[in-house]
């Protein structure tokens, strides 16, 4: 008897603690059903409005530097071009989508998710542009699709930040900020040493800085998004200072995505 009730004293104790702990963290409890689906829809929109918006783009480039007879990757004629501010346009109605889709869902089932613009920008590329989609391409396109479902059906439905403050507590620990100074110091080599070298031969080279600028953009992007949804439940969040640092380097990040991603290869 006095083994079975120390048993049961120890599992009301678990329980107890258990309980506890969903109550004082939040990110514990699971989200509402719904958010799930209205993420994953707005992430899908995100993905054609930039998939249509790289292929609008691209022919605006090509337009701009036939008209004013500028080099490829060079000048900035194409800020003239109405079909370059159309792909402008849709990009932009994609990254809110995106930033929304954050407020519902993670990073770590949004960004998957992008891969879609990929796929849409491969089709209507060999459809407009007249390129090519080798077999190692349609193969690629086809495991981003399946990757994004994978990832979609074993999504987590805890939230890892529910508000600016949770947010600044990953931000400012040492791991992240070793690795965002990394990432910035790496990008900034690319852009001042290897970008004049090679630019213009290889387009990983300015790739490689959208992609790495990006992934800190993705996070600061989340964090904005969670603060939004945590201002409507009813907890302050435009009283924070950190709010307002994360928005300053959204901006700065997309400003150094779309001057990078038009002076690739890629538009040539």
């Amino acid at each position: 008897m006095d083994h079975a009730g120390e048993v049961l004293a120890t599992a009301h104790l678990i329980y107890g603690r258990a309980n506890s702990t969903s109550l004082v963290n939040p990110n514990s409890e699971s989200r509402p059903p719904i958010y799930k689906a209205i993420g994953i829809s707005l992430a899908i929109a995100s993905g054609l409005f930039i998939g249509v918006s790289f292929v609008l783009k691209k022919i605006g480039l090509l337009k701009a530097n036939e008209k004013y007879d500028e080099a490829a990757g060079e000048g900035y004629g194409y800020l003239k071009n109405m079909l370059w501010w159309s792909g402008m346009t849709l990009m932009i109605i994609g990254e809110i989508c995106n930033f929304v889709a954050y407020a519902f869902v993670d990073a770590i089932l949004v960004t998957p998710l992008g891969a879609l613009s990929v796929v849409i920008t491969t089709i209507l590329s060999a459809i407009f542009l007249k390129e090519r989609l080798s077999l190692i391409g349609k193969v690629g396109c086809f495991l981003c699709i399946i990757g994004s479902v994978v990832i979609v059906m074993n999504a987590p439905a805890e939230s890892s930040a529910a508000t600016i403050q949770e947010m600044q507590h990953f931000v400012i620990a040492p791991g992240f900020l070793s690795y965002a100074g990394v990432i910035i110091l790496g990008c900034t080599f690319v852009a001042l040493w290897a970008g004049p070298r090679y630019g213009k031969k290889s387009m990983l080279v300015y790739l490689s800085i959208c992609s790495l600028i990006g992934g800190l953009s993705v996070v600061a992007t989340q964090g904005l998004g969670a603060a939004v949804v945590a201002q409507i439940g009813g907890t302050p969040q435009f009283n924070q200072w950190f709010l307002y640092v994360l928005l300053v380097f959204v901006l700065a990040t997309l400003v150094t995505e779309i001057i990078y991603l038009n002076v690739s290869p890629i538009f040539w």
